[in-house]
């Protein structure tokens, strides 16, 4: 019966730093009375001896003493090759029987073994980043893994400086690296870089660049992360049960987002973004199980950007819209000169007293000449969503696409900003769309990219 429970340890693991655990065990080790003053007094007696005899091979045997801020950096260096050990052990009663049982002097070159093999470590995800890294004009991203980590790999000095991470390291992760040092911060870095261009593998690499161009132009002068983006955005198209891999949102998809998720709390929201990760996972079929941990880690912080997106009325900051800073636009459209207002008025009344809608269609064909009066008469119109998907039906493409690109429909930017007119109209006008088929819907949409309006 005694052989089935399990010893349970006094330390609190959770209290323990990543970055100094030797110094961290110690110290709780002593406050929970797992370690004694006599025990302790040993042990700093054999770390003060291990400095010495380090010292001596840094100076080679030519000093007996250095500089205080090296000889703390050599403590440090030790110290840190003794925690890089023990947290090579089982647990923490592992590392309490170590610290109790073997000298200081052996912990140390235990540990010296463990980082040897942690470099190759280091180096495995190094090349692994570098065969999968991304083609993308981000500078902080290049330069991190062309240049940023070979001061590490050439030199990194384990005797003195184990502690230490000589690198240039600026790109930023979605899990930033923290409570880790030297070796340890390296590998743990490049493993999640390397996840997270696992990820964005599954992309194309033109359509990241129109992802991150959307976000903002300059972003290869920032430092913000690329699969964070790309991962908001493919969730973004499962939640609108669109390919994930186009990335793409257009003015009436990011309505359909802000309907389907305006009325949720953070919590029923995370739930939904849980969801939407998982049917993604499925759909890209992701099979790393680091990969997937790593991306639902990051469902929280991203829950926070989409409930701050829905409260601030910025919904395309969260999915981003794509945007080719190559294509310029090539096509010119002028909307032509509208009536006079006194012609116009009455235009506009005679519209109004008409019954029947037949009427209504026949003042239209006789007065409205250019799509600047067409505009202004959908907006005063007061037109049912029926009647007014009968005169869209008399423009051409390139008219939709004029009004779509000036009346983009975002409902509770338009409550504050535009008229109860303005409003229906672009109510119209989506409801309109989104009754097209697929394949002319996407040449509409398609040719606001390239309109330019004057």
């Amino acid at each position: 019966m005694s052989n089935s429970i399990k010893k349970q340890t006094r330390i609190d693991v959770d209290k323990l730093s990543g970055e100094f655990y030797f110094q961290s065990l110690l110290q709780e080790a002593y406050i929970k009375g797992a370690l004694s003053s006599k025990e302790s007094e040993r042990i700093q007696l054999e770390c003060l001896k291990l400095l010495a005899d380090c010292t001596e091979r840094f100076t080679r045997g030519k000093s007996s003493s250095v500089r205080v801020e090296i000889a703390q950096g050599i403590m440090a260096s030790n110290l840190f090759t003794i925690g890089i050990y023990l947290k090579s052990l089982p647990d923490v009663d592992a590392a309490l029987f170590q610290i109790e049982n073997e000298p200081i002097e052996k912990l140390y070159e235990y540990g010296f073994q463990v980082l040897k093999r942690k470099i190759n470590v280091a180096n495995y995800f190094f090349n692994r980043v570098c065969k999968s890294k991304l083609k993308t004009a981000n500078q902080a991203y290049n330069i991190t893994i062309d240049k940023g980590f070979k001061p590490f790999f050439e030199s990194y000095e384990i005797n003195f400086h184990a502690h230490e991470i000589p690198s240039d390291i600026d790109y930023q992760l979605i899990h930033p690296v923290t409570d880790l040092a030297g070796v340890e911060f390296v590998i743990k870095y490049l493993e999640s870089l390397y996840y997270e261009n696992l990820f964005c593998s599954y992309f194309d690499a033109d359509i990241i660049h129109e992802v991150m161009s959307g976000y903002d132009p300059s972003y290869k002068n920032l430092l913000d992360n690329i699969c964070a983006q790309v991962f908001q955005n493919a969730l973004g198209c499962q939640l609108l049960n669109a390919p994930p891999d186009r990335l793409e949102f257009s003015p009436a998809d990011l309505n359909a987002l802000d309907k389907k998720l305006r009325s949720h709390n953070q919590s029923e929201l995370q739930m939904q973004l849980k969801t939407a990760a998982q049917e993604l996972i499925t759909d890209l079929e992701l099979t790393n199980p680091t990969l997937k941990k790593y991306l639902l880690a990051s469902l929280p912080k991203i829950t926070t950007t989409v409930y701050q997106g829905l409260a601030t009325h910025s919904l395309n900051k969260v999915f981003v819209p794509r945007y080719n800073p190559n294509i310029k636009p090539l096509v010119h459209y002028n909307m032509g000169i509208k009536m006079d207002d006194k012609a116009y008025r009455e235009m506009v009344t005679e519209f109004l007293s008409c019954r029947f809608f037949e009427d209504k269609l026949a003042i239209i064909k006789e007065h409205i000449k250019t799509l600047a009066d067409m505009e202004d008469l959908l907006i005063a119109g007061e037109l049912e969503p029926a009647e007014a998907a009968m005169i869209f039906d008399l423009l051409e493409d390139i008219e939709l696409a004029v009004l779509t690109k000036r009346h983009p429909l975002h409902p509770a930017i338009d409550a504050i900003d535009y008229s109860a007119s303005e409003i229906r109209m672009q109510q119209n006008l989506d409801a309109y769309l989104r009754a097209l088929p697929r394949e002319r819907l996407a040449q509409i949409l398609n040719l606001t990219t390239t309109l330019e309006v004057v």
